[in-house]
C-alpha cells in the first residue's frame, strides 16, 4: 500500500513530496525498497526555473539510511530536467540504477534487478546476457506482471521526455525565428549606419572644402583690410592737406586792413590879429592850387609840413 504523497510548498518555493501520488518509477521504486525492509519513502526536493527563456526544473532525491543495516547509507540524486514531474521521473529512475549497482546480490532474482543489467551511460541501453543468478523468481505471470509494469513506467517516462524535448524544440525554434529576424534588422541597421557612415564622409569632405574656401576668403580679406588701410591713411592725408590749402585760400580772400591816420592834435584859437595876417597872405598870393598829379606822398608830406607851420 502506497504513502500518503504529502506534497507540500515551502516558503522558496521548492515542491517536497514522495511522489507516490500516480504510476511511475518513484512507486516502483518504493515497492522495491519496502521488499528490502526500508519504512520510510524518499523523498524529493523540486524546484523550477527558466533558463535561457526555457522552463528547467531541478530535483534533489533521497533514499534514506536502511533501519538497520548500516552498510546501507543513504542514496543521494541529484538531476535536472524539464519539467518537476518529468525530472522525478528520471531522479527515481537514477536512484534505481545506483541502488542496483550498490546491492547486486540483494536485487538478484527480483524485477528491480534488471536495471543493473542496463547502463545508462552507455549509446545504447539495451540488456545484457542475463546470468542465471539474474533469473526472475516466481511464477512466469508474476515475473511478466512486474516486467509490463517496468515497462508501462518506462514507456510513459520517454512520452513525458517526448513532450517536454517537443516543447524545447519549440522554444528553441521560436528563439531561433527570433535571432533570424534580429539579425535581418541587424543586417538592415549596418546597411543604413554604412549609408549614413559615407553620408557623414561625403559633408565632412564638402566640409574641409569650405574650410578651405574660407581660409582663401580669410586671407583675401586680411589683404584687402591692408590696402584699405592703406588707403585710408592716404585719404588722411590728403584732407589734411585740402584743410591746410582751404585755410590758405580763405586766408588769400580777406580784404587787406586800411593804414591807421595818426590823430591830429587840436589847434587852438589864435589871436584876430595873426589870423588877420595870415588871411592877408593868403589874399595876397590866391588861394592854392592843388595839382591833379600830386602824389599821396606829397600830400602826406605837405600835411605833415602844415603840420609843421
Amino acid at each position: 500500500m502506497a504513502s500518503p504523497s504529502n506534497v507540500f510548498w515551502d516558503p522558496e518555493g521548492h515542491l517536497h513530496t514522495n511522489a507516490l501520488h500516480w504510476e511511475g518509477f518513484p512507486r516502483l521504486l518504493w515497492e522495491s525498497l519496502q521488499s528490502f525492509h526500508y519504512t520510510e519513502p524518499p523523498q524529493y526536493d523540486a524546484v523550477e526555473f527558466v533558463e535561457d527563456g526555457i522552463h528547467r526544473a531541478h530535483v534533489i532525491m533521497t533514499i534514506p539510511q536502511h533501519p538497520f543495516r548500516s552498510q546501507w547509507p543513504p542514496i543521494e540524486v541529484n538531476v535536472i530536467g524539464y519539467r518537476i514531474v518529468d525530472t522525478i521521473e528520471a531522479a527515481a529512475l537514477e536512484a534505481i540504477y545506483r541502488f542496483c549497482i550498490q546491492h547486486l546480490k540483494e536485487v538478484a532474482g527480483k524485477p528491480i534487478g534488471l536495471f543493473s543489467m542496463t547502463n545508462p551511460d552507455e549509446p545504447e541501453w539495451n540488456l545484457k546476457i542475463v546470468p542465471e543468478s539474474h533469473r526472475l523468481d516466481g511464477p512466469p505471470e508474476e515475473a511478466l506482471q512486474g516486467m509490463m509494469r517496468f515497462m508501462n513506467v518506462q514507456y510513459h517516462y520517454h512520452l513525458l521526455l517526448h513532450h517536454e524535448l517537443g516543447r524545447a524544440i519549440y522554444i528553441a525554434r521560436g528563439h531561433y525565428r527570433e535571432a533570424d529576424r534580429q539579425n535581418t534588422q541587424v543586417d538592415r541597421l549596418q546597411a543604413l549606419v554604412t549609408q549614413k557612415d559615407e553620408i557623414i564622409a561625403a559633408r565632412d569632405e564638402t566640409i574641409h572644402h569650405r574650410e578651405d574656401q574660407i581660409n582663401e576668403s580669410d586671407h583675401i580679406i586680411t589683404q584687402r583690410d591692408t590696402v584699405i588701410e592703406y588707403l585710408q591713411a592716404q585719404i588722411n592725408d590728403l584732407i589734411l592737406a585740402v584743410d591746410d590749402a582751404q585755410a590758405h585760400i580763405e586766408e588769400l580772400q580777406q580784404p587787406p586792413i586800411p593804414p591807421v591816420a595818426p590823430a591830429v592834435p587840436e589847434v587852438e584859437e589864435e589871436d584876430p590879429e595873426e589870423i588877420e595876417g595870415v588871411s592877408g597872405l593868403d589874399s595876397e598870393y590866391g588861394d592854392p592850387v592843388i595839382s591833379p598829379h600830386h602824389s599821396s606822398s606829397g600830400s602826406q608830406s605837405s600835411v605833415g609840413n602844415f603840420d609843421d607851420f
